[in-house]
């Protein structure tokens, strides 16, 4: 293999290991940065935000109250209609039940939807810090390879000629009576 070859082999594997160390020392910084709020988020996620619960409770009690509202003004309409005020008093509380039993079960939806998109946080962060270091260290790990080959491909290169050299040196010297024939 000639000088140039060498010299261009030596230089591809001087490229590799500065392109893996570029990237490792990249990799390092977005891991630090991105590495602690990963680890909170897979540690402690939030979920919907205080006020988000808030106007979510809110909604449910504001539709269940004029539900119960428009119930007994219907209720009271209805009776002074028929002139029957004790008729509907039955109905009245039924339906103060019913709407008192679905806004339970609105609260208790609104924490499971909680709980449910916490989770989802939990595992969407776990599974950024599982990808996180493995991509970039792996171009790094790549461009140490392509070194390393280099570096192979000149070693190789450099024994043939030895071996070359060797061989002919050896048959010379037989040529010229030197030596083991």
């Amino acid at each position: 293999m000639g000088k140039g070859a060498n010299q261009q082999l030596l230089n591809n594997s001087g490229r590799g290991q500065t392109s893996s160390d570029a990237l490792s020392g990249q990799a390092n910084q977005i891991y630090g940065t991105l590495s602690p709020q990963l680890i909170q988020d897979a540690t402690n996620p939030q979920g919907y935000t205080k006020q988000q619960l808030a106007y979510m409770n809110t909604a449910s009690q504001q539709s269940l109250g004029g539900s119960t509202g428009a119930t007994t003004g219907q209720a009271n309409l209805q009776a002074a209609r028929t002139r029957n005020a004790g008729g509907y008093q039955g109905a009245i509380a039924s339906a103060s039940r019913a709407n008192a039993r679905q806004l339970s079960q609105n609260a208790v939806g609104i924490q499971g939807m909680q709980a449910n998109l916490q989770q989802e946080q939990r595992a969407q962060a776990l599974k950024a810090l599982q990808s996180l270091y493995g991509v970039s260290e792996e171009d790094a790990i790549n461009y140490l390879n392509s070194s390393n080959t280099a570096l192979n491909a000149e070693n190789q290169g450099s024994q043939g000629i030895t071996k070359g050299l060797q061989g002919w040196t050896q048959l010379g010297m037989t040529a010229a009576g030197i030596g083991p024939a």
